[in-house]
C-alpha cells in the first residue's frame, strides 16, 4: 500500500487530500464593516454617532502615524487606557509619554477597528465596542476586543477610556492572513489554494485548491465561516467528485485546530485534525493527525510548509 505521506497539502482543504489520498489507497477550512453595521442608535442621535466615530477614527490615525501629541489631543485631561498586556495608564500626559516611548520602537504600526455596537449612555457619553487588529512592522499581528468611552466636552468628542483585552474566541476575521494564493510543492504532489472573501460583508472565506499529482487532478472548495446561532468557526467541504464534508475550527495559543468528518464518494467517512501554525505572514505549517476511514487508523502525517504565493512584477 502507498504510503500517505506523499500527502501535502494546506489545512483548509486537509480533509479533500486525505481523503482523496486514502481512497487512492483503498481502490489500488475591515473590509471594513463600517462604523455602524451593529447599531440601533436613534435616528435623532445619527450626527452623535457620526461624531464619536470621528473622534475614535481621527485618534486610531494619529496612533499609525506615530504622532504622540496628536493622538493625547482626542483625550480627555483625566483618560485611562488599560492595554492588553502591562498596568493601567492614567491621564493624558501619562499616555502621552507613554506613546512618545513607544512609537519610536514600533514604528508604522497599522491599527483597524472593526466595531460591534455603540451605545449611548447619556446625552454626552458613548461606549464602543469591537475588535482591533494591530499589524506591526515586524512580527505577529494581534487581534484583540476593545472598549471606548468617548465623551463630550465643550462641543468635542474626546476618548476617555480605552481597553483592549486578548479574545479568547476564534474568529473569522483571526484568518485574514490566509487571503490569497498558497502553495505546497513535493516530489509527490503539487498543491495550490487561493482564499477570498465571499459576502458583501465578508461572512465567509472561500478556498479553491488544485491537487496535481502524477496521475490525476483533483479540485474543490471550501467555505468558513461563522455559525450564526452559537458563533463558532465551522467550515464546509466540497470535492469536484462529489464527496463533502463539513467541521470545526478553533484556536489554540497560536495553533488552528481542524476538526472535519468528511463522506467520500466509495461511501466511506474520514475523521481529521489538522494543525495549522502561522510562521509569519508568507508561510505557515500543517499537520494532520487522528486520520480515520471508517474508523481505522492511519495514524498521523509530519508538518508540512505551505508558503505564499506572490505575483510576478
Amino acid at each position: 500500500m502507498k504510503r500517505i505521506y506523499a500527502l501535502l497539502t494546506v489545512a483548509a482543504v486537509v480533509t479533500t487530500m486525505a481523503g482523496f489520498m486514502l481512497a487512492q489507497d483503498k481502490t489500488k477550512k475591515n473590509n471594513d464593516k463600517g462604523p455602524d453595521k451593529t447599531n440601533e442608535v436613534p435616528p435623532e442621535r445619527k450626527e452623535d454617532l457620526a461624531g464619536v466615530n470621528k473622534a475614535i477614527q481621527d485618534f486610531s490615525a494619529a496612533f499609525e502615524k506615530g504622532d504622540a501629541d496628536a493622538a493625547a489631543a482626542h483625550l480627555t485631561a483625566g483618560a485611562e487606557l488599560i492595554p492588553d498586556t502591562g498596568n493601567a495608564i492614567r491621564g493624558r500626559d501619562a499616555i502621552r509619554k507613554a506613546f512618545a516611548e513607544y512609537f519610536p520602537k514600533n514604528p508604522k504600526v497599522k491599527v483597524t477597528l472593526d466595531p460591534e455596537s455603540t451605545r449611548f449612555t447619556s446625552r454626552d457619553t458613548a461606549i464602543q465596542e469591537g475588535q482591533i487588529k494591530v499589524v506591526p512592522k515586524e512580527g505577529e499581528t494581534t487581534y484583540n476586543r476593545y472598549s471606548i468611552m468617548v465623551v463630550r466636552e465643550d462641543g468635542k468628542w474626546l476618548l476617555g477610556y480605552i481597553k483592549e483585552w486578548p479574545d479568547e474566541n476564534a474568529d473569522l476575521r483571526d484568518l485574514e492572513w490566509l487571503i490569497g494564493t498558497w502553495s505546497a510543492d513535493r516530489k509527490d504532489a503539487e498543491v495550490r489554494t487561493t482564499y477570498e472573501w465571499f459576502g458583501t460583508d465578508k461572512a465567509f472565506i472561500k478556498a479553491q485548491f488544485t491537487v496535481r499529482t502524477k496521475d490525476k487532478t483533483f479540485t474543490g472548495m471550501q467555505m468558513i465561516g461563522e455559525d450564526p446561532v452559537t458563533g463558532d468557526l465551522r467550515s464546509w467541504i466540497f470535492e469536484n467528485d462529489g464527496g463533502f464534508g463539513e467541521g470545526t475550527i478553533t484556536k489554540d495559543g497560536k495553533k488552528w485546530v481542524f476538526e472535519s468528518t468528511t463522506q467520500l464518494t466509495d461511501g466511506s467517512v474520514l475523521q481529521a485534525t489538522n494543525i495549522l501554525v502561522q510562521v509569519n505572514k508568507d508561510t505557515f505549517t500543517w499537520q494532520p493527525s487522528n486520520l480515520t476511514v471508517d474508523g481505522e487508523q492511519y495514524g498521523d502525517l509530519p508538518p508540512a510548509k505551505v508558503v505564499r504565493v506572490k505575483p510576478k512584477d
